[in-house]
């Protein structure tokens, strides 16, 4: 066959050209030295060197085409080709194949083996099939093997890209290997075999991998040097540095805690969770305190400084990273959290309550001499870091349903970290004063010091950095503050979590550090140096005369304020006491109503307390009257239903001599008449 196919490329044999003296053996030599032929496959024993015919001259060429057209255009027909057919067995079995646990062989020896498995298979197919053996060896029967390793060398490689010996033998033994032992057989003995490893038994294996883990993040010599040393004394094989970087590529994960600690390994290689956006308002808050990228100047001790940045605390509403509550200080702090989350309450009843969109949240007075103060929210879920959290902890749980602390140091579990940063790159950084951005990023985006230590002078104080600050929260408000009140909307009302006033007082209420006790004309406290009155329409408020009360109030809400006693298991919501007019001629609208109240809980407190020492009365008379010596009226000042006392206790006397009927019946119940100028 002088035509063959050869890696894809139709080539023609040098002996045939040699022996039809169209060229010399001297001429294929010179003419591959200069490059103008190009040899696909050099002669040896047995196996003729093959030319490329698109290498050859034009002349050579004519030459071919002209007196051996039948030879050269008589298609190449490789009878193994025809026998070599798709193994799903195979192809399972290599792509399935582990080198070593959770390791498999990679794609393109995956496909060398199995293209070897398939060739071998053709010819054990065409070992098989007498007809077509007798065919492919044009008839003969000697020099089998030599002839079926010419057929596989001439398959084309583009189609079938094995690896299989072309010498006769070693093809013939690797195919009995074949038969015997398998796909297996076909797979490299050396391809990850540990046996010719330096690194073979747990010991060094356990060793290196410590040192790998190692906090001083050694380098690959200097590990490899470390190892040697004990390699030597225990008679290891010693290695390269190159060795270790195989180690520490294989074992990268394993190694990574102890070179840059738990938390980044948490952050960077263990599994992140996937979370989606709360649905609605108020279904999820976080917070945080932030350094605000803001420089500010204060003066102290003599001398002004510029380096300091404000911190604000903010609660943010993940449904639509809304700063539903924020708080600016000097450092974060449990009373600076506090106050966000204050803030953060009282913005919701300015914000979400729909009858008066945007009202205050200052109390208003009722009819029945109380006040109601707009509707505050509390969240399903607050999710805060774990700064102070022993003592924060009652906070969290008044403002959420569910207070849900992030793991320490999970900065990821946090939304509002990268929040702050879009804040800072937003609004900051177009201020004069920005400080720039976290000491990680890249010096060519920070500011010019230069221009800063030019302007430092003009820096704002603390008090002017807060509202630098509060400008740009009430901006981020005023953004988002329609797509909040549209969600809200299409919240249930059995999902809209109220937060009572008294556990807002009782949370966030600022304390006046003094006790106080009550008096008949109420709880006199004095609150930012100005004295006010408070009292409360709770009949049981007057049991507690002896109590010392502690005040919480809110600062922009004076109207209600909280009294506590010492263990706090005594609390009452207080008003302020209404001011009347002595004057009847100073009376406004309304002042009559409000006296009336007084009068009304007056009467209620006098009711409770007769129908209290009438009912004792009732049920100690027949102890009484077992104990004569007990003369209960006649030492007791105790006045029946009509208000009298004498002729119940001269009954008994003159009941023998004259009748009492006409004292008895003359008793009047007597009113006293309201004086509206002795008030109380």
């Amino acid at each position: 066959m002088a035509v063959e196919y050869y890696n894809g490329t139709k080539a023609i044999q040098a002996r045939f050209l040699i022996d039809e003296g169209i060229l010399t053996a001297e001429n294929i030599k010179k003419l591959s030295k200069r490059n103008q032929i190009n040899v696909v496959r050099r002669g040896c024993l047995n196996t003729p060197a093959l030319i490329d015919l698109k290498s050859m001259p034009e002349r050579f060429r004519r030459i071919l085409e002209m007196d051996y057209a039948d030879i050269i255009n008589k298609p190449a027909v490789n009878f193994l080709a025809d026998q070599i057919v798709q193994d799903s067995e195979a192809i399972e079995f290599y792509s399935s194949y582990e080198i070593e646990p959770d390791r498999f062989l990679p794609r393109d020896v995956i496909n060398e083996y199995y293209t070897n498995a398939i060739v071998l298979n053709g010819i054990r197919t065409l070992l098989n099939s007498r007809t077509t053996m007798r065919k492919a060896l044009g008839g003969k029967t000697t020099g089998l093997w030599d002839n079926i390793a010419k057929t596989v060398l001439d398959l084309d490689r583009t189609k079938f890209p094995h690896t299989l010996p072309a010498n006769d033998r070693r093809l013939h033994d690797r195919f009995n290997q074949y038969v015997k032992e398998g796909f297996e057989c076909l797979i490299h003995k050396n391809f990850c075999n540990k046996n010719s490893g330096k690194i073979v038994d747990d010991r060094q294996q356990a060793f290196i991998i410590e040192l790998l883990a190692d906090p001083r993040n050694l380098d690959n010599e200097q590990v490899a040097y470390m190892y040697n040393m004990v390699a030597t004394k225990m008679e290891w094989k010693t290695i390269q540095r190159s060795a270790v970087a195989v180690w520490r590529k294989k074992f990268a994960t394993q190694i990574y805690p102890g070179r840059r600690g738990s938390v980044a390994f948490s952050n960077k290689i263990a599994m992140q969770v996937k979370r989606s956006a709360p649905t609605a308002p108020l279904y999820y808050w976080t917070m945080d305190g932030w350094d605000v990228e803001l420089l500010y100047q204060k003066f102290e001790d003599g001398r002004t400084s510029y380096h300091h940045r404000p911190t604000v605390v903010v609660v943010l509403d993940a449904m639509c990273k809304y700063p539903i509550g924020y708080a600016v200080g000097t450092h974060e702090t449990p009373e600076l959290i506090k106050s966000a989350l204050r803030n953060a309450a009282r913005h919701t009843s300015e914000l979400l309550n729909p009858s008066e969109p945007l009202r205050s949240c200052v109390a208003r007075p009722l009819e029945n001499g109380t006040f109601e103060r707009g509707i505050m929210y509390r969240a399903h879920q607050l999710q805060s870091d774990r700064y102070a959290i022993k003592a924060m902890t009652p906070v969290y749980e008044i403002m959420a349903k569910h207070s849900t602390p992030a793991r320490a140091k999970n900065a990821k579990a946090k939304i509002i970290e990268p929040y702050f940063n879009s804040i800072n790159k937003k609004y900051c950084q177009l201020m004069a004063n920005w400080s720039g951005f976290g000491i990680t990023s890249s010096k060519e985006k920070q500011p010019n010091i230069e221009y800063l230590n030019k302007y430092k002078s003009s820096f704002p104080d603390f008090e002017g950095v807060c509202q630098q600050v509060t400008l740009l929260m009430e901006r981020e408000r005023e953004e988002k503050r329609e797509q909040m009140l549209e969600a809200w909307t299409q919240v249930a009302e059995s999902d809209k979590l109220i937060l009572s006033t008294e556990s807002y007082l009782m949370q966030f209420g600022e304390k006046t550090g003094k006790r106080n006790m009550m008096t008949g004309s109420g709880l006199h406290v004095t609150i930012n140096g100005v004295k006010r009155d408070y009292d409360s329409f709770d009949l049981s408020w007057r049991n507690h005369e002896d109590v010392r009360w502690e005040v919480r109030y809110d600062p922009q809400d004076l109207t209600q304020v909280m009294a506590v006693n010492e263990d706090e298991s005594l609390r009452y919501l207080l008003t302020e006491k209404y001011v009347q007019p002595m004057a009847l001629k100073d009376r406004k609208p309304g002042d009559s109503g409000k006296l009336q109240l007084v009068k009304d809980h007056n009467k209620q407190l006098e009711k409770q307390i007769t129908d209290l020492r009438a009912k004792n009365i009732e049920a100690i008379t027949p102890i009484l009257e077992m104990i004569p010596q007990l003369d209960t009226l006649s030492k007791l000042l105790l006045t029946d239903s009509k208000g009298q006392h004498k002729n119940n206790r001269n009954a008994g006397r003159t009941k023998k001599t004259q009748s009492i009927t006409s004292l008895q019946a003359g008793a009047v119940d007597v009113e006293t008449e309201y004086d509206p100028y002795n008030l109380y």
